[in-house]
């Protein structure tokens, strides 16, 4: 463990470094004065001449879109990102996971205006992307106030420090306007269903000497969309133990069990303040709010009445449906100071503090244990984390070939689990949610302290160099010191250039993955089961033998060529290599009786079937290539065309268990279906390919996506638990998904310089998920592992706890957008 003298610890790397250039404006020296574009003419999309990997999103493509949502809009520009909205998961429907690079979402650092944006207080727990990590919530930020988005597809820990693994999502907000510009966007699936009203205004107003202070808000709702599917009789009688005759007349009556396949229905509202005062010439303050505030509403699996006996509780004779509403609170504020002095060193000091709070109600269902006496609605707990930051950055250009920076920032992450009320958790809890006890409740911090250097050496016109170091120093794991070092060359001028990097990195674990204890309701293999998750420090873990949570650690190397022979035409080509190192998963549900069970029944745990751990797990490797071309200002009739196409093509693999789990007989620590999940269930290929047109008053776009093969593990099918590294899992079945394309049409039409209508179609032609069980050993029947996966049917177009894309089919967006 580290000392505690913090401060000193601070001085003394900041009186032997040399300095920082973050990615940001790479010691704001390199300017991205040429880019290429997906989506829309007028977005960048992706730098052809900076030296390290940079998409740039206008946002022009976000407004164009027809998605109302920032993470949809991403998943459908940027290849190597992957986002999706997952039906019947419960606390994951408050926010959708994202990643990039099939890295997980905690590995991507999201900013805001260059400082760093709090995490959700949520963790992913559910078999859904993103699993066991936690990330941010991109539907914080009204998306009328953006600017633009630029997105490092680099490891950033040497610049940014933890959770910049996989790269960095910099939001830059709106300013200095002096207008008023609002829009209306209704839209609804092609079902008639998941009718969808949201609405953005931003205003503000400039000041003689630069200053600026701008506002905006958006209000968001939308219905749900079910796709349920018509469950089997005879799988539904076997799966229940139930009588078929029983069973047959239910369904004949209600051929989807009464289960809503749903997508969540939601209500958003969200405020933005982002400013800056000119304090004299060469000083300014600075400063950005947000607040954000939605409630999500979804559906577990229906009861029927012979799965569950309500008791007479609820008093249903068709069975009951439970409810899950979850309440978020998102918010987040910056105060920042400018100042450059006489000698030309350039200083910016700010303080940061943002939180994320999740309250949940369960309603609709009850306690069996209670009995009569259960309450039918209840509270189960939440969460609520929060940080404050505070950064100080110094930079100085020494000459036309030499920059320098260096800076320190102090952290403190605070984390509160809440109790649920008692009827929530008493005994087996409430039915399909139990709540958190008050065991398991508390309120968990920590603090650290990095400082980090910099220099920029630009040797020629041609050659530039880049080196960065940083050392970080945490209050409850220990200490971190990473590296950077980056170069581009030009090869012919601008028309040809090379660029490559290699860094190491590191992933402190987050609070909620050491803190986070619960007992979960999970569905498996059509039962449902009693699962301890418990968190790495208790008498759980102990019993176990589950070692402490240490930082991940990474080393990463890139290489690209950037190519424009000419103004309208632009290639980008980087190659990837991501190895990470005692990497943090949320490991299997692990049930062997002599490792796991009997170890808990001694310390009096004996209510579960299974648990799971956060544990440094496994080693694993990325490797990929980006690829972005971009052919604009073609002349076709009296408009102008552009061309674009993007590409990600990634392969994950677990190399080995991580050296943490040496001398523990754990069984199946993570199985096949955890290394799906981190590995092969997101596409290997992804492309984009961007047609846009304008002509006079019209601006045409048609957007298509390819989304690769993709191969899955669900739990259910042959050999799901088997250990990953089992000599006979790979010859084991699994899941495969079919690449398929969809296709997004956005029309624009100007009406005047102030007034623009436009029509969106997403999906045009209802592409859906399409997967095939593969390799089913001899002997075994395709319908029982078909309604393993897809519960007896009621998920017929995704696999229960995985799907390759959104299942909802096309969706319609007409919009109005006036400014004055």
């Amino acid at each position: 463990m580290m000392k505690k003298n913090y401060v000193a610890v601070a001085f003394l790397i900041c009186s032997v470094s040399l300095l920082k250039a973050q990615e940001k404006d790479s010691v704001a020296t390199t300017k991205i004065d040429e880019l290429v574009m997906v989506g829309t003419r007028a977005a960048p999309r992706s730098s052809v001449t900076t030296p390290l990997p940079i998409d740039n999103i206008d946002a022009s493509i976000i407004k164009s879109s027809g998605y109302t949502q920032l993470g949809q809009t991403l998943q459908y520009r940027i290849p190597s990102f992957n986002s999706t909205s997952a039906a019947v998961q419960d606390a994951t429907s408050l926010l959708d996971p994202f990643e990039i690079r099939n890295m997980g979402s905690s590995r991507t650092l999201v900013l805001i205006n260059g400082k760093r944006k709090n995490q959700s207080s949520l963790i992913f727990t559910q078999n859904t992307i993103g699993k066991g990590e936690t990330g941010t919530d991109l539907s914080a930020i009204p998306s009328i106030a953006i600017k633009k988005i630029e997105i490092l597809r680099d490891g950033a820990s040497a610049q940014y420090g933890s959770d910049a693994i996989a790269g960095v999502i910099n939001i830059i907000l709106k300013d200095k306007i002096d207008f008023t510009e609002a829009n209306a966007n209704f839209g609804m699936f092609s079902k008639g269903d998941g009718f969808s009203q949201n609405f953005n205004i931003i205003t503000g107003t400039t000041f003689k000497n630069g200053g600026f202070v701008t506002f905006s808000s958006n209000i968001q709702n939308n219905d749900y969309a079910y796709r349920n599917g018509n469950v089997n009789p005879y799988w539904e009688a076997q799966t229940f133990g139930a009588d078929q005759n029983v069973v047959n007349a239910y369904l004949a009556k209600y051929p989807d069990a009464q289960n809503k396949n749903a997508y969540p229905k939601k209500s958003n509202i969200s405020f933005l303040v982002n400013s800056s005062v000119i304090l004299s010439e060469h000083s300014s303050l600075y400063a950005n709010a947000s607040l954000a505030v939605k409630k999500v509403n979804s559906f577990a699996n229906h009861r029927t009445p012979y799965w569950v006996n309500p008791n007479n509780v609820i008093n249903s004779p068709d069975g009951f449906t439970p409810t899950f509403i979850g309440d978020l609170t998102d918010y987040g504020a910056t105060l920042g100071y400018k100042n450059k002095t006489e000698n030309d060193w350039n200083i910016d000091m700010s303080a940061t503090f943002g939180g994320n709070k999740i309250l949940y109600t369960v309603g609709n269902t009850f306690n069996s244990s209670l009995g009569a006496s259960s309450p039918i609605n209840f509270k189960p707990g939440g969460f609520r984390f929060n940080n404050i930051v505070g950064n100080i950055d110094v930079t100085k250009r020494f000459s036309e070939s030499v920059a320098l920076a260096f800076g320190t920032e102090a952290r403190r992450e605070e984390y509160e689990i809440y109790a649920g009320d008692y009827a929530s958790y008493y005994q087996t809890g409430a039915i399909s949610f139990p709540g958190i006890s008050q065991d398991d409740a508390g309120i968990f911090s920590r603090y650290n302290v990095g400082v980090y250097a910099d220099a920029a050496f630009d040797i020629s016109d041609a050659t530039s160099l880049n080196a960065t170091a940083r050392f970080e120093n945490y209050s409850d794991f220990g200490s971190a010191l990473v590296w950077k070092v980056s170069a581009k060359q030009n090869i012919i001028g601008k028309k040809l250039i090379a660029r490559a990097s290699a860094s190491t990195g590191f992933k402190a674990p987050s609070l909620q993955q050491v803190y986070l204890s619960t007992i979960q309701n999970v569905f498996s293999n059509g039962t449902i089961v009693s699962e301890g998750l418990f968190n790495n420090i208790g008498k759980e873990a102990k019993a176990v033998g589950i070692p402490s949570l240490d930082a991940e650690k990474s080393l990463n190397f890139t290489f690209g060529l950037g190519i424009q022979p000419n103004k309208n035409f632009s290639i980008t080509i980087d190659g990837y290599l991501i190895k990470l190192y005692d990497r943090i998963l949320l490991s299997s549900r692990m049930s062997d009786q002599a490792t796991i069970l009997s170890p808990l029944s001694a310390i009096g745990i004996s209510n579960v079937t299974a648990a799971s751990f956060f544990i440094n797990g496994v080693d694993t490797n990325t490797l990929g290539v980006d690829l972005v071309a971009n052919y604009r200002n073609i002349n076709i009739a009296t408009g102008k065309m552009a061309l674009n196409l993007a590409m990600n093509i990634n392969h994950s693999e677990i190399t080995k268990n991580s050296s943490k789990l040496d001398g523990l007989n754990l069984v199946a620590p993570f199985n096949r279906t955890e290394e799906a999940l981190a590995t092969t269930s997101r596409p290997s290929l992804k492309a984009v390919f961007g047609i846009d047109y304008a002509i006079k008053k019209w601006n045409f776009s048609l957007n298509n996506t390819l989304f690769g093969k993709a191969v899955y593990a669900n739990s259910g099918m042959p050999g799901a638990s088997l250990a990953w590294n089992d000599p006979s899992a790979a010859s084991q079945s699994y899941l495969e998904f079919s690449p398929r394309v969809t296709s997004d049409l956005a029309i624009n039409y100007n009406i005047n310089d102030k007034n623009t209508i436009n029509l969106s179609v997403m999906n045009i032609f209802n592409v859906i998920p399409k997967w095939e069980l593969m390799n089913l050993p001899s002997g075994t029947s395709y319908d029982e592992i078909y309604n393993a996966v897809t519960f007896n049917g009621r998920y017929q177009q995704s696999s229960y706890d995985a799907q390759h894309f959104s299942i909802f089919g096309t969706q319609f967006m007409l919009g109005y957008n006036i400014k004055f």
